[in-house]
């Protein structure tokens, strides 16, 4: 073995999936910024978190004020587009809709879900988690989870590093005992 400099050790539990966060701005408007710094923490009640890169993120700002926030699975169909919605903006820009994605009603949220996603998961916020680091956990209570056809049929774009995405490949079966 060698030894990974600490700064990369992340990348040895990588690749994560990429998500689009959305939330509403103070005008209603839609947010939706992509991450992949997203996990579950627990199956009862379903609890899921989503590292957000500080309190001046709108996703945080947003989240924090309204109490919701909706996960929209990004897959290979859209990924660069969903992944352009990072760029450096301001509130109200709506670079989902500059990149010629679709705002749809969710189901039990105001925030509204992004109708090229084909797995979602609606949420009300449970509490953040201030870490040492760089980031603050956003803890979210799943209260609606849909998927498209099934949960096989999804394909997610996968985050290594940087500039680097996978999607998922073959299926392999390891039994659990």
């Amino acid at each position: 073995m060698i030894e990974i400099p600490l700064s990369k050790s992340v990348r040895l539990i990588s690749p994560r999936l990429t998500v689009l966060v959305n939330t509403l701005d103070e005008e209603g408007e839609l947010n939706s910024s992509p991450y992949s710094w997203i996990f579950p923490l627990s199956f009862n009640p379903p609890l899921i978190g989503v590292g957000i890169g500080g309190k001046h993120k709108l996703s945080y700002i947003n989240s924090k004020r309204t109490g919701e926030f909706v996960v929209c699975v990004v897959s290979v169909d859209f990924g660069q587009r969903a992944v352009n919605c990072e760029e450096s903006h301001k509130p109200g820009d709506k670079l989902w809709e500059k990149q010629g994605l679709h705002a749809e009603k969710s189901e039990k949220v105001n925030v509204p879900r992004i109708r090229e996603a084909k797995a979602v998961l609606e949420c009300k916020v449970n509490r953040f988690i201030e870490l040492e680091g760089d980031h603050v956990i956003l803890v979210g209570e799943v209260l609606h989870a849909e998927a498209e056809e099934g949960l096989d049929d999804i394909n997610p774009i996968l985050h290594d590093s940087g500039e680097k995405f996978r999607s998922i490949g073959k299926e392999i079966i390891l039994k659990r005992r």
